[in-house]
């Protein structure tokens, strides 16, 4: 999931400077996980942006599961809520950057509302975890090398990102040369191998990294899913939680 945090007030402001009528729009995936834009979170910055002299006309909460950036689940949303989106001076988008900007594109093309759109949180990169502490572990490299480091990327876990064992200030202790309180990952790589018996696979040297497999902007097209049998499969589960 794309980890985030709430910007600070004042840059949020600063955003707004000139701007009196605002909408709030966030999203029921990332954001509410990561407390920067779920329901409750909308309801917060209301209050806080009130309090400040702003006048927010509504708010686009999303109920959990639904992303702002898959649009066919969003965009219901903002369709619902069209007068209030004409009426506004700007949105401030409670998500990640990807959900601000899938919702612009389909704001401006598909309902032909063109406002000014700020967004309340920074993005930190895709993390795993929970629920109270996320690492990030993936950069989305597009040419994943996982299956020759014992499922630990060093190009995220190694502040280096070297492919081809420890940089020659490793600690004695194992300890990163950058982070003294950091393990270094070709250590828990190694350590791992050995476990798994396949330490004589880290004798291969690695072919440099495909960086121009992350060339920006990327794209991927693929056949669309069937949404509603993919949220009855989600309920199904759900209800043999006991939720």
């Amino acid at each position: 999931m794309n980890a985030q945090e709430q910007k600070p007030l004042e840059e949020i402001l600063g955003f707004l400077d000139g701007k009196e009528k605002v909408v709030l729009s966030g999203c029921g995936a990332c954001a509410t996980i990561f407390r920067t834009g779920g329901i409750e979170d909308l309801a917060d910055m209301k209050e806080r942006l009130e309090t400040r002299g702003k006048e927010v006309i509504g708010t686009i909460g999303m109920p959990f599961g639904i992303f702002a950036c898959y649009l066919p689940m969003s965009s219901g949303f903002y369709e619902q809520n069209s007068d209030i989106l004409e009426a506004a001076d700007a949105v401030l988008g409670q998500s990640c950057g990807d959900g601000i900007q899938a919702m612009r594109e389909y704001l401006e093309e598909e309902m032909g509302i063109v406002k000014p759109i700020y967004p309340a949180t920074n993005a930190r990169g895709l993390s795993s975890g929970g629920p109270v502490r996320f690492d990030e572990r993936c950069q989305a490299c597009g040419d994943c090398k996982l299956g020759l480091t014992t499922g630990l990327c060093p190009l995220v876990q190694c502040p280096k990102g070297l492919l081809n064992g420890p940089c020659g200030g490793t600690r004695e202790d194992g300890k990163c040369e950058v982070d003294p309180d950091k393990d270094c990952v070709w250590v828990k790589i190694y350590e791992r191998a050995e476990r798994l018996n396949q330490l004589n696979e880290l004798v291969e040297t690695m072919e440099p990294h495909d960086w121009s497999k992350q060339t920006r902007p990327r794209q991927l097209e693929r056949k669309p899913i069937d949404l509603e049998e993919k949220l009855a499969g989600t309920k199904e589960a759900l209800e043999s939680m006991g939720i």
